[in-house]
């Protein structure tokens, strides 16, 4: 008999993986004897938790070969492989993001039933709490007391998919709250400084602890980085603090470029366009001046002049400048849109990624960058399939957003299927397939508009290892309102536990779908065992079922039998013949079971006690001839002789 053996490595979906098996299906070096000895492989797959078997078997089977095949150790395995699932990690991200994603529908349902559209403000708080999840998943990945590759890869990808669903909102839901101004350019920078953070605090904080900070190499990369990114106010505090430092010229120009940092206008809500536009300026005016003065320096002997060059020409809004020290895309971006642009709205957005872009090699970006470009540039069906390529999760619930700011009819016309219900559904497979999630799964495949019938499919395949846990799911079928899986569920619960022993608790399911065959089938199993043995013990589990309200005529034949029975033992004869003549009479008991009644009423009639009168006798003749009439003859094994 093959031994079962669970092996720990995954294959991933849409990735092809070599895997290799301890010890291999075949002995090493030795492929092909292993194939020319009769051997083969042969897989099965599990229906629903993406789980397959791999085991050798034969070609033909070995009695019809002339020569003996050897036995290998690996023939006696059966290797247990499965698809990456949910890792248990993940799973407090799950559950929680399962809350908000239920309650966003239950708002999204109210709102179309009250036909009140759905606020901005109530679509941001649900996208905070998806965002909020995210970040503790990475806090808590990155307090692990091993960091593996796979944690790693992990946090990574939770970056990911924050900086993704984070830009959404920003472009589609943040610039479009009521009395918040419209520019995209400082929600963008608190995008670009939260989700790609440079230059890093602690950084900044070593190179600000060296000895000589004027010779530290670090230094002015550093402070390149900060006016890339718009942290003027750390720019000023490090040109002041390294002044002193510097020649007598350069000190006067850091502490002056330091000034007009910290007085770089900052628009406002409350702020006319015209204003702010005016203030800007002006700033704009003060910094060319200071560049051009700078720059009818050089070339100098002072390096650090440069440096400051480079700055004041960043802070300026120079392309050239920009893009010469910004490291990423993002950089550039960001810099350009602070600094030259710094009221533009989001529909600005496509123009201006489009030219920052082209200065990188497309291949080399990652699948991050091409979905934060695809999202930019309003390609939502391109941005929906690398969501999908950074987590399945991500494509759900981004495609359940976009559905809800009504955005996804564009996917809806470039994709041949639905693109909420195909992630959604392709979600929710994954977890119906995991013990502790399957309830989830079954929430994103009936909350994300997936057939009936499919659900049905997924619902009945759950596996059902207690009555609690088979309460819970014929709950939830209940609740999306799956008669069928409810129906397949309770004949799939009665003959586990008709094959179990358990006759009442499978008559009970059998009744929930008024399955009155199977009943009438147990019914005649039970009379067949006390005709085996003589021995009434059927009753515990017929008074529990009528105790339930259960009416079935075989359940009331053993009822009243039983009386019968009870009667005739406690020589009570004339009620134990009126209950049996009742029987016959009411045709509640099986054709088979007749004959049976029919010799227990003889001990009756020639008893010295009258139990039947003239008119029941002839009764009891006239079932005798149906009997001997009917083609059902019955089995005639009397026990009350």
């Amino acid at each position: 008999m093959p031994r079962k053996r669970t092996d720990k490595f995954v294959v991933c979906r849409d990735t092809e993986v070599v895997a290799h098996l301890e010890p291999g299906l075949f002995p090493a070096g030795r492929q092909s004897e292993w194939t020319e000895q009769n051997r083969t492989l042969t897989f099965s797959i599990h229906p629903l938790n993406s789980q397959v078997a791999i085991t050798v078997a034969g070609k033909q089977p070995s009695e019809s070969l002339s020569q003996r095949v050897p036995v290998y150790e690996q023939d006696q395995v059966v290797h247990i492989c499965g698809l990456a699932g949910v890792p248990d990690t993940r799973l407090p991200f799950v559950n929680d993001t399962h809350a908000v994603f239920c309650t966003l529908q239950k708002i999204m349902e109210t709102s179309s039933q009250e036909r009140v559209a759905v606020g901005v403000d109530s679509l941001l708080r649900m996208g905070a709490l998806y965002r909020e999840a995210m970040l503790r998943q990475i806090r808590v990945l990155q307090e692990a007391s091993s960091v593996t590759e796979f944690i790693a890869g992990e946090v990574d990808t939770f970056h990911s998919m924050h900086a993704v669903w984070h830009l959404l909102e920003i472009i589609y839901l943040t610039t479009n709250l009521p009395g918040l101004s419209t520019s995209i350019v400082p929600y963008f920078m608190e995008w670009l400084n939260l989700n790609f953070p440079a230059p890093l605090a602690e950084d900044g904080q070593q190179i600000l602890a060296s000895a000589d900070l004027a010779l530290n190499t670090e230094l002015w990369p550093y402070m390149k980085k900060l006016a890339l990114r718009g942290h003027v106010s750390v720019l000023a505090n490090t040109l002041e603090r390294v002044a002193p430092e510097l020649s007598a010229q350069a000190a006067k120009w850091a502490r002056d470029i330091a000034k007009t940092a910290r007085n770089m206008p900052l628009g406002s809500s409350e702020e006319t366009a015209g204003s702010f536009n005016g203030r800007w300026r002006r700033w704009s005016e003060e910094l060319q001046n200071m560049a051009t003065a700078i720059a009818s320096l050089l070339p100098s002997d002072d390096v650090t002049l440069e440096s400051l060059n480079t700055v004041v020409d960043i802070m300026r809004g120079d392309a050239d400048a920009i893009s010469e020290e910004g490291e990423s895309w993002q950089d550039i971006l960001g810099a350009l849109l602070l600094y030259s642009e710094p009221t533009a709205q989001a529909d600005r957005l496509p123009s201006l990624a489009g030219v920052v872009v082209e200065q990188f090699q497309a291949a080399e970006f990652s699948v991050l960058d091409r979905a934060l470009v695809a999202l930019l540039n309003y390609e939502l069906p391109e941005f929906l399939v690398f969501c999908n390529q950074i987590d399945p999760w991500l494509s759900a619930h981004m495609a359940d957003l976009m559905d809800h700011i009504s955005i996804l009819d564009v996917c809806r016309a470039a994709f041949a299927v639905d693109p909420r219900e195909h992630y959604l559904l392709a979600l929710g497979e994954v977890y119906v397939g995991h013990e502790n999630l399957w309830q989830v799964g079954l929430d994103y495949l009936g909350l994300g508009g997936v057939a009936k019938c499919v659900m049905v499919e997924y619902a009945v395949r759950i596996p059902l290892e207690s009555d609690a846990k088979a309460r819970q799911v014929l709950g939830v079928c209940k609740k999306y309102e799956l008669a069928a899986a409810v129906d397949r569920i309770h004949r799939q619960l009665g003959r586990q536990q008709w094959r179990r022993g358990r006759l009442g608790a499978a008559i009970a399911n059998f009744a929930e779908v008024g399955d009155r065959a199977s009943i009438g089938l147990i019914c005649d199993q039970l009379w067949d065992q006390y005709l085996a043995s003589g021995v009434l013990a059927y009753g515990p589990v017929v008074d529990s079922v009528m105790a339930a309200g259960l009416s079935h005529e075989r359940l009331l034949f053993l009822v009243r039998f039983r009386d019968f029975h009870e009667s005739y033992k406690a020589k009570q004869f004339v009620e134990a013949g009126g209950i049996l003549l009742a029987i016959l009479e009411s045709e509640i008991a099986p054709p088979y079971a007749v004959a049976d009644l029919l010799v227990d009423a003889i001990p009756l009639l020639e008893g010295d006690e009258l139990v039947f009168s003239a008119e029941q006798t002839l009764e009891l003749m006239r079932c005798a001839e149906t009997l001997i009439q009917s083609p059902f003859p019955g089995r005639v094994c009397g026990v009350c002789t």
